[in-house]
């Protein structure tokens, strides 16, 4: 095998990796969430507006210019 070839097999084990551990580290973040909510007495619909993005408003031309 390569040098190239081999470079390239391990990045691609080391990104199956990279999204394990991302997968697992955002797990706990959401008990985490969960935990602290549930502590502090917080409902989903007290989150909602903290957690989505406001959508911009699209500006239509007037058709009459």
């Amino acid at each position: 095998m390569s040098k190239l070839a081999e470079l390239l097999a391990k990045k691609a084990e080391l990104e199956k990796q990279i999204e394990a551990a991302k997968q697992a580290e955002q797990a706990d973040a959401i008990k985490q969430i969960v935990d602290l909510a549930k502590s502090y007495g917080i409902s989903y619909a007290e989150l909602k507006p903290h957690m989505t993005r406001r959508r911009k408003r699209r500006v239509v031309a007037d058709a009459s210019s």
